[in-house]
């Protein structure tokens, strides 16, 4: 019980801190927009193998398969 009352403090005393909000909220920001830059990628390379598997002649239904979609 002593230990989370501790941990509670010091989470305050961190947020009333202007400039650690700050630094936290800017790497919440780049840990989101690295996110949405990978699933992007993703999603772009998954689209480049699923025209190469047309342009082979698999069908869409071998393609979802394949993909796991």
């Amino acid at each position: 019980m002593i230990r989370m009352h501790k941990t509670i403090v010091i989470l305050r005393e961190l947020s009333a801190d202007e400039q650690v909000r700050e630094e936290a909220r800017r790497r919440e920001k780049r840990l989101h927009d690295e996110a949405t830059a990978l699933n992007q990628a993703r999603k772009e390379e998954r689209e480049l193998i699923a025209e190469t598997m047309r342009k082979k002649g698999y069908t869409e239904e071998q393609i979802k398969d394949i993909l796991g979609e």
